[in-house]
C-alpha cells in the first residue's frame, strides 16, 4: 500500500482523486444582454476591419467649397482689425468700419482664450450687442459649445447649445437654440453622419421647431458626400423642398476652386442660382475670385505687406440689379 503524501504541515488529509471522467451539466443559454452583447461586439469587429475614416460634421459637409467663396470675406467702406497677442493663450481685437452703405460706423472690442481643452471669446460694439461663445473638450471625441448674444434690439438675443460627438467613423450633433424648460418652445436639431465606405459618407439631420406651445414644425434633411484624393462631391435635400450640390477642386496646394447650385421648389416656385469661386495663395498675397448666376462679381485682394500687416481690397459688382460697393482694410498684428 503506497505511503500518504505529505505536505509542509503533515500527512495530506485529502484521499487520492479518481481519474474517470465526470459528467458535466450544459451550459445555460445565455441570456438576452449577453446576445445582444455578442452581436455589438461582432458589429464594431466588422467596423474595425473595415477602417472606415471620420465624416467631419453634418454642417461642414460644404466647408471646403465655402473657403473658396466670398460669403465672410467681401465688404465695403474702410475697415481695419488690430490684433494684440498678450499672451499665448490670450489676445484681444479692436476692429473699426466706416463708409459701409448698409450699416453705420462701428467698433468692436473682442477677447479670446485657448486653452488645451477650453476655447473663449466675447465681442461687445458700440451699440452695447455682446456676444459670447465657450468650448470645452471633454476628450478628443466630445466637444460641449454655448453661444449668447444679447442685443437691445428685441428678437435679436439668442442662447444656443451644442454637443458634438466624433466617433472612428461616424458624427453626432446635438443643440438646441432658445431652449425654454418651462414651455418647451425653442428650435431643437439632431444630426448623424455615418461613413458607409472609405470614401462616401451618408447623413440626416431633423429641425424640430417649436416658436410657441401651439405651434410646431418638424422639418428632415439628408446628405451624400463623396471624398476623392484631391476633390469632393455633396448633394443635400432639405425638406421645405430646397436641393443642393457641390464641388470642391484642390487643384494644386495654393489653388482650390469650390462651386455650388442651389435648386427652390417650394410652393410652386422654381428658382437655381449657380455659383464659382477659387482662391489662389501667392508667396505674399491670397486671391479670392467669384461669380454667380445672378450677375454678381466679387473679388478680394490680401497683399502682406510685412510680417504681422496685410493690405486689404475689395469690390462687388452686381450687374442685374446695377450696384456695386468697394472697400479697403488693413489686419495689423501686434
Amino acid at each position: 500500500m503506497a505511503a500518504p503524501l505529505k505536505t509542509p504541515l503533515g500527512f495530506n488529509p485529502i484521499p487520492n482523486m479518481s481519474t474517470a471522467p465526470v459528467a458535466t451539466e450544459p451550459a445555460a443559454p445565455a441570456g438576452l444582454v449577453d446576445q445582444v452583447k455578442g452581436a455589438f461586439q461582432k458589429v464594431n469587429s466588422f467596423r474595425d476591419s473595415l477602417n472606415l475614416p471620420n465624416p467631419g460634421t453634418y454642417e461642414g459637409v460644404n466647408r471646403e467649397v465655402k473657403h473658396t467663396f466670398l460669403t465672410n470675406h467681401v465688404f465695403d467702406g474702410a475697415r481695419c482689425d488690430i490684433t494684440k497677442v498678450l499672451t499665448p493663450n490670450f489676445q484681444v481685437t479692436h476692429s473699426f468700419a466706416m463708409g459701409a452703405a448698409a450699416s453705420p460706423s462701428s467698433y468692436n472690442f473682442g477677447t479670446a482664450f485657448i486653452g488645451q481643452q477650453s476655447f473663449l471669446s466675447g465681442n461687445l460694439d458700440t451699440d452695447g450687442n455682446v456676444q459670447a461663445r465657450a468650448n470645452y473638450a471633454w476628450s478628443n471625441t466630445n466637444v460641449s459649445k454655448v453661444q449668447a448674444q444679447f442685443s437691445n434690439t428685441p428678437g435679436h438675443s439668442m442662447l444656443q447649445m451644442e454637443q458634438d460627438y466624433n466617433g472612428r467613423d461616424f458624427n453626432v450633433n446635438l443643440k438646441g437654440v432658445n431652449p425654454s424648460v418651462v414651455d418647451g418652445t425653442g428650435i431643437f436639431i439632431g444630426s448623424y453622419l455615418q461613413s458607409v465606405s472609405q470614401h462616401l459618407a451618408l447623413g440626416a439631420e431633423a429641425v424640430y421647431q417649436r416658436p410657441t406651445p401651439g405651434q410646431q414644425e418638424t422639418t428632415m434633411s439628408y446628405v451624400a458626400k463623396y471624398t476623392g484624393r484631391d476633390y469632393i462631391a455633396t448633394a443635400q435635400w432639405q425638406g421645405f423642398g430646397a436641393f443642393s450640390a457641390a464641388y470642391y477642386l484642390r487643384y494644386s496646394e495654393k489653388v482650390d476652386f469650390g462651386t455650388e447650385i442651389q435648386l427652390l421648389t417650394a410652393g410652386g416656385r422654381r428658382e437655381a442660382v449657380a455659383t464659382v469661386g477659387g482662391k489662389f495663395e501667392f508667396r505674399r498675397s491670397t486671391f479670392r475670385g467669384q461669380v454667380d448666376t445672378t450677375g454678381k462679381v466679387s473679388a478680394v485682394l490680401e497683399e502682406k505687406i510685412v510680417p504681422g500687416f496685410s493690405f486689404l481690397v475689395s469690390g462687388e459688382m452686381d450687374h442685374g440689379k446695377g450696384q456695386s460697393r468697394f472697400g479697403v482694410g488693413m489686419m495689423w498684428e501686434v
